[in-house]
Formats: C-alpha cells, structure tokens, sequence
C-alpha cells in the first residue's frame, strides 16, 4: 500500500521524532544518574540567527542536546511511524 506523503503525515512523523527524542533524553538522564555514563554523555548543537532590520531586531537561540539515549528514542520512533 503505497502511503500519501501529505501534511497530516508529515506532522505525525514530526510530533512523533520530537516525542521521540524528548522520551528518549529524559530516559538518558535517568540512566546517566543511576551509572550508565555512556548513554548520558551528550553533544550540544547550537544555532543562533539573528538580525537586525533597523525597526526590528530579533535573536533565536536554539540548543539541542543529544545523548545515546535521544539518537535510540528517535530511531523507535521512526520505526512506530513506520508501523502506522
């Protein structure tokens, strides 16, 4: 069966990859704090654009933190959209 590649898909694998890795870092953290260092170690990614427009400035920071733990609650996660 051939699947649609419609918005409504695209948003349910997007809320999924973020449910994914948000379960997946809480996971890594609890595990980080029991002994399991390997799965809290984490990577940051930041990106900050700004701007300035002269009547408006704007500045967005984001930072991502990503450990074994989200990368494994991703690919589950991918892997339940998959199964739909």
């Amino acid at each position: 069966m051939r699947r649609s590649t419609s918005g409504a898909s695209i948003l349910i694998l997007l809320v999924l990859l973020v449910i994914g890795l948000l379960l997946g870092g809480i996971i890594g953290d609890i595990l980080g704090k029991l002994g399991v260092p390997y799965i809290y170690e984490s990577q940051q990614i930041r990106w900050s654009p700004s701007g300035d427009f002269m009547i408006i400035v704007w500045d967005i920071d984001l930072l991502i933190r990503v450990n074994l733990a989200s990368v494994i609650g991703l690919i589950l996660a991918f892997w339940v959209y998959r199964k739909l």
